[in-house]
């Protein structure tokens, strides 16, 4: 009786595991936020993303697997290639797709597949041989001068088709052969646009362009009308919101007016890019419904970006052109996150940052502040992430992989609510205010600071609204501070370090009185907000500790002197803030 009943546990832990397993990894959307689930569970993406030709020799990827485990990621951004794929036509190759698979599923690392297809930062550089060496079967993007560049043009069938066909054959194998689910997502293509010209003039590029608009943008633009971008809202309005002729009769003379040069002609090329992925990423689909996304170069002021990439003057136009993708996601190389990341997430876009330089910062910020799906470094496998300028970013970044993965269900848990949110500080701005319940949290930089200080010039104590300083507290004059961190003005470039001071948390309520802080270089002032009225405020206790399976674990209490909350610049912190009031 006793070995049929653990025969039966036995069946029934099976069944349990494969049925977990059997789960599909998909987006869910709740209550105006998208969460991802893995295995049936919330997984933020911590990852990684490989140099482009690491994926491309079975001996070098073997390699990345100890440092990506150093790094504590548990995604790595890796890519499949068509010309590898497919060499010959309709003869397939998934080798180093399966090594791939192979090797990050014996590290328990997860990966989100690059699918290096038409385009590949513009270029169509990694199509076969037998779709280069063929452009009479295979259109190029055309200039104006007649001139054809090496990018494929989104405008022809045959072009469409071949793609879909090889990532077709792809998803179709995954589907076979990665029966527990490691690849989690797919990316469809890469950067696209075109650096040269603002749209293609291929012949069939020329009829589309002095066409009627599609029904499908028309519809787009009515539904969103009053929450599509500023620029374009502003273009259709000047026409009268005209829903009937050519992109210029309804969105304008495309012009070198304004901040968006040639505006219509970006948005007519966004929509033709869009129609074009989303057709490759639905066929795909069909076999294997993995969440798909794309990618963009981001715009650049001065006029140096790919035009009509993913950015967000252009992302109404990439919605509008299908929902086979699930999201559309910025490449950044930037420091400048509150307008990027909120123009990303505007009209319920979910925000992932594939590929970034390595600043735990932009991921805590995106993450608390914007719910991000998650955060990569570029570059993971290479010297850039070993260089002395990156070194302590990388070492904290290492740690934030860690808890994040730990704490998940406790983040996503608090998606879209005001009881989680982030603070940021960087050269530009030196204190950054928000409100969760009833208090208002002031962050300002840690000044450089290697360990806990004491705030005297922002007690914690307050009476009424009065803060009490350490000289009236003392009778004595407040001792000196340390020197304020030079404020560097330099933007970062790709791949390399990033200016001082940045600093970042994530503040996560858990009780009226009682936070989570995931940060550093910052300092935390908490205060209540006006109007509450209390005697006294305090500290009831400050923890420092870890996340491990979504529980806090405390170790090291903060007290008397260093009873403050102030997170230093060279490494993560994780604490648990408990206050008082009377």
């Amino acid at each position: 009786m006793k070995s049929i009943i653990r025969a039966c546990f036995i069946l029934l832990t099976v069944f349990s595991a494969n049925s977990v397993y059997a789960q599909l990894p998909q987006l869910v959307k709740t209550a105006n936020a998208t969460k991802l689930m893995v295995d049936g569970k919330p997984f933020i993406m911590m990852g990684g993303e490989l140099h482009n030709s690491t994926g491309s020799d079975t001996a070098a990827l073997k390699q990345v697997w100890k440092s990506l485990k150093a790094m504590n990621v548990n995604t790595v951004l890796a890519y499949a290639y068509w010309e590898m794929v497919e060499p010959i036509e309709g003869k397939y190759n998934f080798e180093l797709v399966d090594a791939l698979i192979d090797g990050a599923g014996k590290e328990n690392i997860r990966v989100a597949l690059v699918w290096f297809g038409s385009w590949k930062s513009t270029a169509s550089a990694y199509a076969p041989e037998w779709v280069k060496t063929n452009p009479k079967r295979f259109p190029r993007y055309t200039l104006a001068d007649g001139k054809t560049l090496e990018i494929l043009s989104p405008f022809s069938d045959e072009n469409r088709q071949a793609d879909a066909k090889a990532y077709t054959a792809l998803m179709q194998h995954i589907q076979a052969v990665d029966t527990r689910h490691t690849i989690i997502m797919m990316q469809v293509e890469n950067e696209p646009g075109c650096f040269e010209n603002y749209r293609d003039y291929s012949p069939a590029a020329q009829k589309a362009w002095q066409s009627p608009v599609p029904s499908e943008m028309v519809r787009y633009l009515q539904a969103n009308k009053g929450k599509l971008f500023p620029g374009l809202e502003k273009a259709w309005a000047a026409t009268g919101y005209k829903t009937k002729g050519t992109w210029e009769d309804v969105l304008g003379k495309s012009t070198d007016e304004g901040e968006h040069k040639q505006y219509t002609e970006e948005l007519f090329m966004a929509y033709q890019y869009s129609k074009y992925i989303n057709y490759v990423a639905a066929e795909g689909r069909k076999k294997l419904d993995l969440p798909a996304f794309c990618n963009g170069w981001l715009y650049n002021k001065k006029g140096f970006y790919p035009h009509a990439t993913i950015n967000p003057h252009v992302l109404d136009a990439y919605r509008a052109g299908g929902t086979a993708l699930n999201f559309y996601s910025p490449n950044v190389y930037t420091i400048e996150y509150d307008e990027l990341f909120s123009n990303y997430v505007r009209g319920g876009n979910a925000l992932f940052i594939p590929e970034s330089l390595p600043v735990p910062a932009g991921a805590l910020y995106a993450i608390g502040e914007f719910d991000a799906l998650g955060f990569s470094a570029f570059g993971i496998d290479g010297p850039s992430v070993k260089s002395p300028e990156n070194a302590t970013n990388v070492r904290i970044l290492t740690g934030l992989n860690e808890t994040i993965s730990q704490m998940a269900t406790v983040i996503t848990a608090n998606y879209n609510s005001p009881k989680m949110r982030a603070v940021y500080i960087n050269p530009k701005r030196k204190e950054h205010a928000i409100d969760i319940g009833d208090y208002q949290i002031i962050a300002s930089s840690s000044g450089g600071m290697d360990g806990f200080s004491i705030d005297f010039g922002k007690s914690l104590e307050q009476v009424g609204k009065h803060k009490i300083t350490f000289a009236e507290l003392s009778g004595n004059d407040a001792p000196p501070q340390p020197a304020p961190a030079t404020m560097a003005t330099a933007t970062p470039v790709p791949f390399g370090g990033a200016p001082k001071p940045l600093g970042s948390a994530m503040i996560i309520q858990h009780s009226a009185d009682e936070f989570y802080v995931v940060g550093y270089g910052v300092k935390l002032n908490f205060a209540l907000k006006e109007g509450i009225a209390f005697n006294h405020l305090g500290f009831l206790s400050i923890d420092e500790g870890t996340f491990e399976n979504e529980q806090f674990v405390a170790g090291k209490r903060w007290n008397g002197d260093e009873q403050k909350v102030s997170l230093p610049e060279n490494q993560l912190t994780v604490l648990k803030v408990r206050l008082y009031r009377n």
